[in-house]
């Protein structure tokens, strides 16, 4: 079965749409956003990067502002996994300010998430692929 492909500029920008919104979060003490960031995040990881909120918001930037940004093809599944891995760390972070009213490890887990939503947009170092890469090695030597 072919692996699905998922556009990297895409994934580049929607990183860059979500560390505003953090970013935002964060500055104006907007709490609820973290919840939803984390719903956002997991609904690409579980239905896939199509469907993914954060690039639907880009497509449609792109093609509105007639955008010249080229598709560059990448595999799915490494940009999913690290998808999912946001969703968690947001998730840790929206129980730590709603059930266990901590707003440390709420911040805590934002700002990381932030952090790393940053370093895509602006670099196109995505952390949570390189893991996803890492791991696939690591478990491919040990088979061998």
């Amino acid at each position: 079965m072919p692996t699905k492909m998922t556009d990297r500029n895409g994934m580049r920008g929607g990183a860059g749409i979500s560390a505003v919104v953090l970013a935002a979060a964060a500055v104006l003490d907007w709490r609820a956003a973290v919840p939803v960031m984390a719903v956002v995040l997991g609904i690409g990881a579980l239905f896939g990067l199509r469907y993914s909120p954060l690039g639907f918001t880009f497509r449609f930037i792109k093609k509105t502002f007639k955008l010249p940004i080229a598709v560059e093809p990448e595999e799915e599944p490494p940009p999913r996994f690290a998808q999912l891995l946001g969703f968690i760390v947001l998730s840790i972070g929206s129980i730590g300010f709603y059930g266990l009213d901590s707003a440390v490890v709420g911040w805590t887990c934002t700002l990381l998430v932030l952090a790393l939503q940053t370093l895509l947009a602006v670099t196109g170092l995505c952390v949570g692929c390189e893991l996803y890469l890492f791991g696939k090695r690591l478990s491919a030597r040990s088979v061998a």
